[in-house]
């Protein structure tokens, strides 16, 4: 199948890849060229501009950074899209922006799916990554063969924009959870315990979950490489905290934003979520994992924009 990929982060080079390696005919866009140079190298088509992605009719899937980048690029695509092409949008970002996008989509007539992915590049290269989709059913339909090799677990959650709400709950979940992993190593290695004993105990108990499996040997080995950043998730949670708006409260995602921010005050945005670990040890002034830089200044690593919830919030149609 023939297929476009805009934005060339650490999943769009991922998911490309995947799809090479599949035999499909990928063509790639990025805004800084090095990346779409490595897969052009690889056998992906580099198209100089946004409106060279739709090439030949071929659907255009996006992985872009944050609400303005995907507004700007896809209010590009759209533009320059012929009626009836298919857009499938697979950032994190708000449902206001993506609504945004849908609106502009449906006036050009192109086909529009929100699809925010769950987890991480090794998840994509292990052909284990789960899409949440939401959007018109027929265009689903007509997507599904792309999604199903990009990722095999496939769910289509609604018309509007479920799908962004679904993902942004799914990562309050891990950050919820990242949390309480940290709390439980910090309170174990204070008392005596070992860190891999500690995880063979977690993985053979009823906490085991596939997330502390996928982490297990980055906190034997204090490996703190990202596949998803301390400040992503701060984004994230900023975003969840806004869609709840004013009424709906979340007491604990509210608490775990604060301490993400806390870690990336520190100077531990651009390390793994798992950073929460040494910020808790720092605070509880036992030895850490990696060097705590100095407490920098505050919203250090994290836009402004992000770590204050705007009034109103954004809602999810039904």
């Amino acid at each position: 199948m023939d297929v476009a990929i805009a934005g060339l982060g650490r999943m769009g080079r991922a998911l490309a890849r995947r799809l090479l390696d599949q035999g499909h005919r990928v063509a790639v866009w990025n805004r800084s060229p090095g990346p779409a140079r490595a897969l052009g190298d690889a056998g992906a088509e580099v198209v100089g501009d946004l409106a060279g992605a739709w090439a030949g009719g071929r659907p255009v899937v996006t992985l872009l950074a944050d609400d303005a980048a995907v507004e700007a690029v896809c209010g590009e695509l759209v533009a320059a899209a012929p009626a009836g092409a298919l857009l499938v949008e697979m950032s994190t970002i708000s449902a206001a922006a993506s609504e945004r996008v849908a609106a502009r989509a449906e006036a050009a007539g192109v086909r529009y799916l929100r699809a925010p992915v769950s987890g991480n590049p090794s998840a994509v290269t292990a052909g284990d990554l789960g899409i949440i989709v939401s959007g018109d059913r027929a265009a689903f339909d007509d997507a599904l063969p792309l999604l199903a090799a990009i990722g095999p677990k496939v769910f289509h959650v609604g018309d509007g924009e479920q799908a962004r709400i679904m993902k942004l709950a799914l990562n309050a979940i891990i950050a919820g959870t990242t949390q309480l992993l940290a709390e439980a190593i910090t309170l174990g290695e204070a008392h005596g315990l070992r860190r891999t004993d500690m995880l063979e105990v977690m993985a053979g108990s009823a906490v085991a979950s596939p997330f502390i499996g996928y982490k297990t040997a980055a906190l034997v080995g204090r490996d703190y490489t990202p596949t998803f950043t301390t400040a992503l998730l701060a984004k994230d949670l900023a975003l969840a905290v806004d869609a709840a708006g004013d009424d709906l409260p979340l007491p604990v995602t509210e608490l775990v934003r604060r301490l993400v921010d806390e870690a990336v005050d520190e100077g531990l945005g651009e390390l793994d979520l798992l950073a929460l670990l040494p910020h808790l040890q720092h605070r509880a002034g036992r030895p850490t994992d990696v060097p705590v830089p100095a407490r920098g200044r505050a919203g250090a690593g994290v836009p402004r924009a992000a770590r204050r919830r705007p009034p109103g919030g954004c809602r999810a149609r039904g």
